[in-house]
């Protein structure tokens, strides 16, 4: 395998050209960009609306007038779990820490929002120990759960470093007539009140990679296939490796590039964290490796922006039935979107997290596992590639 830098760039200044050409492509990466600076300039994570205070009389547990949310748990749980879940407890939530054993379920405010946690145990014939997570909502409409059941569920995947083993129950409680001003303030809090710049970055970095990594390459790759200039140029003296590598050089360059870009204007400490330069480049690598594979087995230009799109789909679906059904969970972990999406996100979170710190989420299984699974789609991608391509 021949890899001369001299002939990777002159392929990759070709590509380059084409790409510079490409007025609507360069377009929507600026978009990106755009959208990420004006997420900044919002102040969305500071004008969060904070829930106003409950009403409910006669309650000694109640002794500030803030809380809209109660996490019940059991007194020798995970003691680190249960600390990172109160380090990260969002003011604005106005979420409360209770000890099960110290309260009886008279004492739980029946127009507030409750998680309780309790003991591992097995669940479904036996067959898997999982712990009993159960939500309680005020009143009929279980949209009042989302910001204190969003933070709950990332704060947590942080801490198990995967999607934790939990069997979620979710339980209506009928709310009480003096309630009423309760009631009204938690229905005032939407979907919208949770959206944090660390989340929508997430989705923006996400589409970023996989577009200018996966579906720009597959597009421009299926061009010139169509027209016959791919094969001529493997014809060359440019080797099958050489060709890849210049691919890898623009595409995954523009993907890192304009995502460094995009956390440039969201929080420039990011940059700083090893931790997220990592897990962008993994990503990338798992988009390009998939982009290359449908490639290889396109021959024309509709067919590889179909299955890229269709690909696309199929991984969402997945990893959102993964969550509530065994069935597509072992599916669902051999994909190396579903860690990227996690790890992303934890590094946006988390903001510059040291060397150290990054270091240690590294470590985590899930890491190594998407390592492994970008690692071995790019070279499977590489090999199958070689095959079909160098005639």
């Amino acid at each position: 395998m021949k890899l001369r830098p001299y002939v990777i760039l002159a392929l990759a200044r070709k590509d380059l050209a084409r790409l510079i050409r490409n007025g609507p492509a360069l377009m929507l990466l600026g978009l990106f960009v755009i959208v990420a600076i004006l997420l900044a300039s919002s102040g969305l994570v500071e004008e969060t609306p904070q829930p106003q205070a409950s009403q409910q009389g006669g309650q000694a547990a109640l002794k500030e007038t803030r809380e809209a949310a109660w996490i019940v748990y059991p007194q020798d749980d995970d003691e680190a779990w249960i600390n990172l879940l109160k380090r990260r407890a969002p003011k604005e939530l106005g979420i409360r820490f209770v000890e099960r054993e110290k309260i009886t379920k008279e004492d739980i405010p029946p127009d507030l929002c409750v998680i309780q946690i309790r003991k591992p145990a097995y669940f479904k014939d036996r067959k898997q120990m999982r712990r009993l997570i159960q939500y309680r909502h005020p009143g009929s409409d279980p949209n009042v759960l989302w910001p204190v059941s969003r933070w709950f569920l990332s704060v947590s995947l942080e801490h198990f470093g995967k999607m934790p083993q939990f069997f979620e129950t979710i339980e209506s409680v009928k709310l009480p007539a003096q309630a009423g001003g309760s009631r009204a303030a938690l229905e005032n809090v939407s979907v919208a009140d949770m959206l944090k710049i660390s989340l929508i970055g997430t989705v923006l970095l996400t589409s970023i990679q996989f577009f200018a990594a996966c579906g720009l390459l597959v597009s421009l790759a299926a061009q010139e296939r169509e027209k016959g200039s791919l094969r001529a140029l493997l014809l060359t003296p440019a080797t099958y490796f050489e060709f890849v590598a210049s691919k890898a050089v623009v595409h995954g360059g523009l993907a890192i590039g304009t995502s460094a870009l995009v956390v440039l204007a969201i929080n420039v400490s990011v940059l700083a964290s090893l931790l997220f330069w990592m897990t962008i480049f993994l990503a990338t690598m798992g988009y390009f490796a998939l982009g290359l594979l449908i490639t290889s087995f396109a021959k024309n230009q509709t067919a590889p922006n179909l299955l890229s799109f269709a690909y696309l789909l199929a991984i969402g679906t997945l990893n959102l039935l993964s969550m509530r059904f065994e069935a597509f969970q072992l599916l669902s972990a051999l994909t190396f979107e579903r860690y990227g999406l996690v790890f992303t996100y934890l590094s946006l979170n988390s903001g510059g997290v040291g060397l150290e710190a990054s270091l240690g989420v590294m470590r985590l299984p899930g890491f190594l596992m998407m390592a492994i699974l970008c690692l071995g789609l790019f070279l499977g991608a590489a090999v199958i590639g070689a095959r079909r391509l160098r005639v």
